[in-house]
């Protein structure tokens, strides 16, 4: 006697669901990292968020509803190990931007740029973001506390000024996008300058996000070792310090660019896990280690810059997927503290502007027009605050708050992508005159042989 066959069990189709949706998404990120789009981005002037991270982070917001099942916290939690390899990945790009070696290249004084546009939007966004997430917590109050050593020892260890410091750090970091519409006004050598400043101020915010993983240790007992936190910052340094030089010693030892690539993803999924498990951030560790490449010789690393920025593209759509699964999009908290998030940083670029302008090298741009260069928030941004949560919310009991920064974050990039794109527009785009001898010395960008094929 032969019946129906029996139905798969429950959790059998939650399996299938979860690895459809995930190939989906796969697909769909390879897709958005061809060239064409990235070319039509270019010519808009966009970041990679505004154009393709938005539907990567509604699909992920979409993933974790009850009724889609294919994101849910558990599968979150198991793909943990993954998501900072990611963010091990995108540490060493911003780690590789760091060449000691361009320095000798800038003009002088781009120093002072990049500490106006760097120090200033870090303080105003963290003061800003400070006394709003103080007054959404009655709990701490500084009255509470009869002497100043008592309420600094209270402050450094709650958690509003913890997060205030982690979007501090997120303001610091400006995108690249307006190097290609001043290089259509004004050439090469001022999307040079502007390139250069973003790139370190990516640096600055991944440093920032270090010292906050060192002054503020998760209390749990999951966090590995118990040390000083001066101490921690010494370990983190070292961290990625030995990372960077065993990078270094594998890829030498590679014999084709295949091993060259397999020690690479080893050496990064080596850096990601032992940063996790000492409950430091990914990020940090691992652009130490990619700074560290960076400035060593290695007669192959174009080659390797090349193969990091091509993977980097797909597996931080990737990223911004499982950020959207993280989102808590229905705390309003979060957006009420968007507003305040932009506006404060925003207000700093523009006020560094006008001290970069007085202080920094000759043949800058007025400072309206310099603000709104460094305005729009960098991609690294999304990856410093989801690499924040990462390290805090399993070891937190006051996890709520944490969604609160990835929607400032997010919806704060946005946001303050449109209105400065509504404001270029208005000005008649950003050109710049660059008549300074100064920067002459400043040499092209060089080009990927996607933009080879487009400028030729």
């Amino acid at each position: 006697m032969t019946g129906a066959p029996p139905a798969p069990p429950a959790h059998q189709t939650e399996l299938l669901r979860v690895v459809l949706g995930l190939a989906l998404a796969f697909g769909l990120a390879i897709v958005a990292a061809h060239p064409l789009v990235r070319r039509i981005e270019r010519r808009l002037g966009l970041t990679v968020l505004l154009s393709s991270g938005i539907p990567f982070i509604a699909m992920g917001v979409i993933f974790r509803l009850p009724s889609v099942g294919i994101l849910t916290n558990e599968v979150v939690a198991d793909l943990r190990p993954a998501l900072e390899f990611g963010i091990g990945w995108l540490g060493f790009v911003v780690g590789m931007q760091f060449d000691v070696r361009d320095l000798d290249l800038v003009p002088p004084k781009t120093g002072a740029v990049v500490v106006a546009e760097t120090v200033i939007p870090f303080i105003l966004t963290a003061l800003a973001c400070a006394i709003f997430l103080a007054t959404l917590d009655p709990a701490w109050s500084l009255s509470d506390h009869s002497t100043w050593r008592a309420t600094l020892r209270a402050a450094v260890h709650h958690a509003p000024l913890r997060d205030a410091l982690a979007l501090g750090a997120c303001a610091a970091q400006a995108a690249p996008v307006a190097a290609v519409a001043i290089a259509r006004g004004s050439g090469s050598v001022a999307a040079k300058l502007l390139s250069y400043v973003t790139q370190l101020d990516d640096v600055a915010g991944v440093l920032v996000l270090g010292l906050i993983c060192a002054a503020f240790r998760p209390t749990d007992a999951v966090a590995a070792w118990k040390l000083p936190h001066i101490a921690w910052i010494f370990v983190t340094l070292g961290m990625g310090g030995v990372f960077g030089i065993l990078t270094y010693a594998l890829l030498r030892s590679a014999k084709n660019s295949n091993e060259e690539f397999a020690y690479l993803l080893g050496a990064i999924a080596l850096s990601a896990g032992m940063s996790g498990y000492l409950a430091i951030s990914p990020l940090v560790t691992c652009a130490i280690a990619g700074a560290l490449l960076t400035n060593l010789p290695h007669k192959n690393f174009d080659q390797l810059k090349e193969t990091m920025l091509q993977v980097e593209r797909p597996l931080y759509l990737i990223f911004l997927l499982v950020a959207g699964a993280m989102w808590d999009v229905t705390a309003w908290q979060g957006w009420l503290l968007a507003p305040v998030f932009v506006a404060s940083r925003v207000g700093g670029k523009l006020i560094g502007a006008h001290v970069a302008k007085v202080t920094g090298p000759e043949g800058l741009p007025d400072a309206t027009t310099l603000g709104l260069a460094l305005a729009p928030q960098s991609p690294a941004a999304i990856a410093t605050i989801v690499s924040y949560a990462t390290v805090y919310k399993p070891h937190a009991t006051e996890s709520a708050s944490l969604g609160w920064l990835m929607t400032a974050c997010i919806a704060g990039a946005v946001l303050t992508e449109l209105i400065v794109q509504a404001t270029v527009r208005m000005r008649g785009g950003l050109r710049i005159d660059f008549r300074s001898p100064s920067l002459v010395t400043i040499p092209p960008p060089a080009l990927t042989q996607g933009e080879e094929g487009e400028h030729s």
